[in-house]
């Protein structure tokens, strides 16, 4: 059997042995496999990124002190207090990214995984057995 006129693109049906298979799987794994200049250009376009929020948020909070100090006359405080709370919220913004991060890693392995070879996942019947 031959593969139609316009579906050349398909696999054909009467070549199923197994070396095909694994040229056709490591073909599909190479075309899905990020190149390693985009994941580091990646990582290192997230990190730039994190380090410019950090320092932003600093200098925000360091300026809005200082204009608060000389408007008020309290000098040095606010600037001192707004100086620390933009650094804290430049952390707090790295944090969060992270964690978001972790999560679309762990959602990623998840779904790489079969159900049921890690135990976690269980169907509605044995579920509600062990509820009682």
């Amino acid at each position: 059997m031959t593969v139609p006129k316009g579906f050349s693109h398909l696999p054909d049906p009467a070549d199923s042995s197994t070396e095909a298979f694994d040229a056709r799987l490591a073909a599909a794994k190479a075309k899905a496999a990020p190149e390693p200049r985009a994941v580091v250009v990646s990582a290192l376009a997230r990190g730039t990124r994190h380090a410019v929020e950090i320092a932003a948020t600093t200098l925000v909070g360091a300026g809005i002190g200082w204009a608060l100090d000389r408007w008020l006359g309290t000098k040095p405080w606010l600037f001192l207090l707004l100086l620390l709370l933009g650094v804290a919220a430049g952390f707090w913004n790295l944090l969060k990214a992270v964690n978001a991060e972790t999560a679309a890693l762990k959602r990623a392995a998840a779904e790489r995984d079969e159900p049921g070879s890690t135990g976690e996942h269980q169907t509605g019947a044995s579920r509600s057995d062990e509820q009682g």
